[in-house]
């Protein structure tokens, strides 16, 4: 492994887990720890690794953000999807995200907050699992076969709740099912008490780049109530997508 590889591999690994002590990211890698301490302490003094002294573990640092405010700011999409997140926040009073397609991951590029008094903690630029999330599951199931494969090679089937998916198998089947209903669904697969209905975005190349969800607290709102928004999802997210220059055949 070159020593760009092993500084990515650092960065990967602290984006998957979140926070990590020294001989853990060393055992994560099979480096000795003197090399790992080497390479961290690099990515520390430029700014992309931060470190808890108190817990002694390293985190990804703030020039990520800044990296990740940038990419947000350029980003057409949200203006173009502005105008149907409004009207859907609006119809629904609920939690409307947008997801966009980075990596192996999605991640959150705008929000609109529900209109209740009680919310839910999310935020724009938080990294979504593609298998667990409604968002991430909407993008996942409308790739090309071959694009697909990769991406299901790059999942890490990390279980959040007693309802994630956690083989390859059960996502395989899901992705069936959401290709069938054109919709996905988050049933507390990522999170405890929260459920959310999503559907894909296509641009002018025809290709599923982003989604845009509906989230709700589910002892406000059944997760079977939350369903019967599917119309109402389908049409903002097509509108959003002819906006983006994408045409039915």
């Amino acid at each position: 492994m070159s020593s760009i590889d092993k500084v990515f591999s650092i960065i990967n690994i602290l984006k998957n887990s979140g926070e990590l002590k020294l001989q853990e990211i060393a055992d994560k890698l099979s480096l000795h720890k003197s090399t790992a301490h080497r390479y961290v302490s690099e990515l520390c003094r430029n700014n992309y690794l931060e470190r808890d002294n108190e817990t002694k573990t390293y985190r990804l640092g703030f020039n990520f953000l800044d990296i990740a405010s940038y990419i947000i700011e350029n980003l057409d999409i949200r203006e173009k999807a502005k105008k149907s997140i409004e009207e859907l926040n609006a119809v629904t009073r609920e939690t409307i995200h947008l997801g966009l397609l980075l990596g192996d991951h999605a991640i959150y590029i705008e929000k609109k907050e529900s209109l209740h008094s009680i919310r839910m903690y999310s935020q724009i630029g938080r990294v979504a699992p593609l298998h667990c999330t409604g968002v991430g599951k909407a993008i996942l199931a409308f790739q090309p076969p071959e694009f697909l494969e990769k991406l299901l090679d790059s999942i890490t089937f990390h279980k959040y709740t007693e309802n994630t998916i956690i083989t390859r198998e059960q996502l395989l089947k899901e992705i069936d099912v959401i290709n069938k209903n054109g919709y996905a669904v988050d049933n507390e697969e990522h999170e405890k008490n929260i459920g959310c209905i999503a559907a894909p975005i296509w641009d002018y190349t025809k290709r599923v780049v982003a989604s845009v969800s509906i989230t709700a607290i589910l002892y406000r709102l059944e997760m079977e109530s939350l369903i019967k928004y599917k119309p109402l999802i389908l049409e903002k997210s097509y509108e959003i997508s002819r906006r983006l220059g994408y045409e039915k055949k």
